[in-house]
């Protein structure tokens, strides 16, 4: 009754609310009327905002009479317009021509864009969150100058791309060092983070990159995340679901096909037994008419092991927003992969979060506090994918996968069927890792001088692995006159082996910083100190016998000594680092920066354990001379920019300035089996990093508004690479191991590499009422050579690596094949070689072929040339996005182990040459090609491929849905999409995707992508 009687005060209090507000709609445009999506429209000095709608229009709710909107938007001047009692504004923000404010990140702080003097290319988190491609690294191929980008696998949880900054420089290790939020080298790295979540990637390619310091010389990637921003909060969520494919796969020889090459190579092993040795022509052909399933199949494989495409998809929620003094955003997100197997146990599955707080505290003093995780959950049948693919390529066809009555059949050897390999029945393979990131920060401006703060960060990463590997056995079947008898695969009792690795990063910063503008002179500068500690710890245990396979732990395993496994290992890795730099301009236009970073690595001995690592870099921007803005209207920008750095990488082995030895070798002592000393490997106290010297020159610049380019040079000359003197070093020494494992000698640092070559990119944009297109490209060449390496003085000059780009192959030259008599007794051979084999050049002219006729080839797997294309279109509701991307100047080996042991690709099988065809264009078929004439006996560049290719890489197709039906249902704004990955490849190559760096090309292949997706926003 009480309720009933404050009932109708209450709706009063509400209507006096309500008529004490009013409601402002509007249009937001840009210059050419084009209605702008996404400006933010702010009631000045509240927390009230929203954005626009993809047509440009907003509404907000505003005090009746009174208040300011706040109209703000990248790339455009902001605007501020009192409300005054107006129910409608429509505004029109204009271009900040110049893009004067643009930030960029760099390394340790923020730079506006037209200061910045080094080489660096950023890409907004928007541009690869279209990438359907759930692995991160494979969203930046092509987007970006500089970046050479191969993808080597498309298997769950492990579909990585190989990233190189500017091609290869080294001998030793090539990775890039990647900063998340800051942190260098954080624990997760940056495969697996959601792209919903980030802001920005920023690659520093140069001297930019010397803040650093050792770790820097192959190139810096910096990943800056999500933060809030003021206003209302604003909740997102996205769905997508794909359908992933494989690129390329072969196609293999039938089962008649395989047949007669069986019969070949019988004949060409004993020509006197016939064409028919091993199947007659009736044999063939019941292979061929398929009418006799269990004794003549014919089995396809990849038909029966893969299924032609498989499910993914990724989910995300995430609320951002905050007032003045503080702002939030935080997210969740899941991820799921599916392998290709037909009932098969591979799958990913990935749920992560993140959380990113920023506080003012006081006037002068904020925090921050960054929070992410995440779990891997990754689970693999017994057999590795370069296993499976290598059995199921080489799978007889000749053999069923199933038999009539559906009982698995033996396989190919020691009942390795293809089917059954893929599944669970040979036990699971499960590694599951947690990933934790917490970053705390915070700042204080100094009262003492205006510009004048102190920052820093102390951050706290774990990462935990654990794997568990129960394998059993499992039944196959012989077929012997209709009878099926069973055969055990693997040992007859199950065993298991447990892996637990625990990492850990602790790292803090701390900084004193300087900004200001004193008139037409600007400068940003800073000292801190940084220090970090990583540790891991490795356990792993293992049990055999289990008398079940039901009870697949520890603790029931088999009880005799011999059963039982352990083994474990530690480390801890220190550094200490002093960092500086100060960065001054006059007017904008007259630019200089000096870095010093001064580094200490626990990978080198105490006397010299630190290490200095300066960049400078000078820009004149010609634009802002006064003689060009009055005779050259048209130039809105450019700059004149050079660099010079000195770069480091400790990315080696640790504790190399000591003996190293271990306890191994056992012997017995008065009846006790006692551990003996082993030394594996000599001191070298001298170690120090590679150093990497790092020259850019470039130019770039704003022509008619609209179009926009760049030009760089560059040239690294990288020396002191570690490297082991295997050739000049006497193996009577005993130091030196001949056959190919690590040697006894230390390393040492006389490598030397140079790099050298250019990138450009040229981008232009238009609008044109509601039509708005852009389209940009780039290119980069990046050429490296061998200086020194350590080589036998006796190295033939053609085969020497020295003076040669890296990663090459030395090879014979086939120059055709035998197809006569004359051919054979005119060009020197092998004794052994018969007509249909390879022709060898004989580069010395010695009139034999040996391993002097070896000719070092002239490029390597990584493309020297790598280019990318982006096109973009916005109409009304519509949005269109494609890219392109594509290499050049690359070659891979690559010759399957086939014969007797395996199947032949079509391309072989169906071109070879044989008695039946001596114009074919591949050589004939032999007992293995592993040990074959044409094959692994004379490796030739006959099996090297040109792996160019050009991909239709990313495109996506957008549609916003219109205000009047989103209105009704509350929600501001839903996006249905359309994207795919990797749609369309050309290439010169058949039988495999040309990114692969397998020599047999039996490896996981790399997906095509098609995927569906929806974003809805709150």
């Amino acid at each position: 009754m009480r309720l009933l009687l404050l009932l109708p005060l209450l709706i009063l209090q509400v209507s006096v609310a309500m008529a004490q507000e009013q409601l402002v709609t509007g249009k937001v445009t840009d210059e050419a009327g084009a209605g702008l999506p996404g400006v933010t429209v702010l009631l000045k000095n509240t927390t009230n905002g929203t954005t626009t709608n993809p047509d440009g229009t907003y509404q907000i709710q505003v005090p009746a009479g009174g208040g300011t909107l706040v109209f703000s938007f990248i790339s455009y001047l902001t605007q501020e317009i009192p409300v005054n009692n107006q129910t409608t504004i429509n505004v029109s923000l204009k271009t900040d021509a110049k893009a004067l404010d643009e930030v960029v990140v760099i390394g340790y702080g923020t730079q506006k864009q037209v200061t910045v003097t080094g080489s660096i290319s950023q890409v907004e988190g928007e541009a690869v969150n279209k990438s359907p491609q759930p692995n991160l690294s494979n969203a930046l191929a092509g987007r970006v100058s500089g970046v050479i980008i191969n993808n080597r696998s498309g298997e769950p949880g492990y579909d990585g791309a190989q990233i190189r900054v500017r091609g290869l420089a080294t001998t030793g290790n090539n990775d890039v060092l990647v900063v998340v939020d800051g942190v260098p080298g954080q624990i997760g790295g940056l495969d697996r983070l959601d792209p919903n979540d980030i802001e920005s990637i920023t690659v520093l390619k140069d001297a930019s990159a010397a803040i650093y310091g050792n770790r820097a010389a192959n190139g810096v990637i910096l990943v800056t995340t999500k933060q809030g921003k003021t206003g209302k909060p604003v909740v997102s969520y996205s769905f997508n679901q794909g359908f992933s494919s494989p690129t390329r796969l072969p196609k293999f020889a039938d089962a008649a096909t395989y047949g007669t090459i069986l019969n070949e190579i019988d004949y060409y092993n004993k020509p006197a037994g016939g064409l028919n040795q091993r199947y007659s022509a009736d044999e063939i052909e019941l292979f061929r008419n398929g009418s006799d399933r269990d004794n003549y199949p014919n089995t396809n494989w990849l038909k029966e092991v893969l299924n032609p495409y498989a499910l993914q998809n990724r989910q995300n929620l995430s609320i951002n927003g905050g007032t003045e003094n503080v702002k939030y955003f935080a997210s969740l997100g899941t991820v799921y992969q599916d392998g290709l197997y037909k009932n098969g146990a591979t799958n990913y599955k990935q749920y992560n979060f993140r959380t990113n707080l920023d506080a003012n505290i006081t006037k002068r003093f904020n925090i921050g506090l960054s929070l992410a995780g995440r779990q891997e959950n990754r689970q693999f049948p017994q057999q590795g994918a370069g296993g499976i693919f290598w059995q199921t390529y080489r799978a007889y066809p000749f053999i069923p996968a199933y038999y009539s009555n559906g009982l698995p059949s033996q396989g190919v050897e020691g009942g390795i069927n293809p089917v059954m390999i893929v599944t669970d029945a040979a036990g699971l393979n499960k590694n599951q890792g947690l990933i934790f990131n917490g970053i705390l920060r915070a700042r204080y401006d100094l009262p003492v001088l205006e510009g004048l703060f102190v920052d820093g960060f102390y951050s706290v990463d774990r990462g935990q692995s654990f794997t568990k590997s129960f394998v059993k056995p499992y039944l196959v079947y012989s077929r012997e006159n209709n009878n099926y008898r069973p055969i055990t695969v693997g040992e007859p009792k199950g065993s298991l082996s447990q892996i637990q690795e625990n990492t850990g990063l602790l790292t803090a910063n701390i900084k004193l910083n300087f900004e200001r503008q004193f008139g037409n002179h600007g400068i940003n500068a800073f000292v801190g100190y940084e220090q970090s500690e990583n540790r891991l710890e490795h356990f792993e245990a293992g049990r055999r016998n289990f008398p079940t396979i039901l009870t697949p732990e520890l603790s029931q395993g088999g009880t005799r000594p011999e059963d039982r496994s352990n083994a474990g290992w530690s480390w801890v890795f220190t550094r200490k680092s002093y960092l500086s730099r100060f960065a001054y301009n006059f007017k904008e236009k007259y630019l200089a920066e000096l870095q010093m970073r001064v580094d200490g690595s626990a990978n080198f001995p105490s006397s010299s354990r630190y290490g200095y690592f300066p960049g400078v870099s000078f820009g004149w921007r010609i634009s802002e001379e006064p003689w060009v803005k009055n005779q050259f209207a048209f130039l809105d920008e450019l700059k004149l920019r050079a660099s010079y750095g000195q770069l480091g990488n400790d990315n080696v082995g640790s504790n190399q300035f000591i003996n190293n030895y271990i306890l191994a070798s056992r012997y017995v002592i008065g009846g006790q089996v006692v551990p003996g000393l082993d030394l594996t490997k000599l001191a070298n106290p001298n170690i120090t990093w590679e150093v990497s010297q790092k020259t850019d020159v470039g130019i770039s610049g704003i022509l008619l508004d609209n179009l926009n380019f760049e030009f760089v040079y560059f040239q690294q000359k990288r020396k002191d690479i570690l490297a082991s003197r295997n050739a000049s070093v006497p193996q009577v020494t005993g130091i030196v191991n001949p056959y190919g494992s690590d040697p006894l000698v230390p390393s040492e640092n006389i490598g030397q590499v140079d790099n050298d070559g250019f990138e450009t990119t040229l981008g232009y944009n238009k609008s044109i009422g509601n039509f708005k297109y852009n389209i940009s490209g780039n290119l980069t060449y990046a050429k490296n050579k061998i200086v020194f390496i350590d080589e036998a003085p006796s190295v033939l000059a053609y085969q020497r690596q020295t003076g040669g780009p890296l990663n090459t192959s030395l090879l014979y030259r086939s120059i055709g094949i035998f197809r006569t008599q004359d051919e054979l007794d005119k060009y020197p051979h092998d004794p052994n070689a018969k007509l249909g084999d390879l022709i060898y050049e004989d580069y010395n002219k010695d009139g034999k072929i040996t391993a002097d006729d070896m000719v070092r080839t002239e490029l390597g797997n990584i493309p020297q040339i790598m280019y990318g294309l982006n096109l973009g279109a916005e109409y009304n509701r519509f949005d269109l996005s494609v890219l392109f991307q594509g290499q050049a100047r690359a070659r891979q080996y690559v010759l399957p182990d086939v014969g007797i042991s395996g199947n032949f690709f079509s391309t072989w099988a169906d071109n070879r040459y044989s008695p039946t065809n001596p114009n074919g264009s591949y050589p004939r078929v032999d007992t293995r090609t592993g040990s074959a004439i044409s094959g692994g006996l004379y490796p030739s560049d006959f099996w090297l491929y040109n792996t160019a290719f050009l991909r239709l890489k990313n495109v996506e197709l957008g549609y916003n849905l219109p205000d009047q039906v989103l209105s009704r249902i509350k929600i501001s704004n839903v996006r249905l999409y359309a994207n795919a990955f990797n749609l369309a490849t050309f290439t010169k190559i058949k039988d495999f995707d040309p990114e692969t760096s397998s020599s047999n090309a039996q490896f996981y292949p790399q997906q095509r992508i098609v995927n569906l997706g929806v974003n809805v926003k709150f």
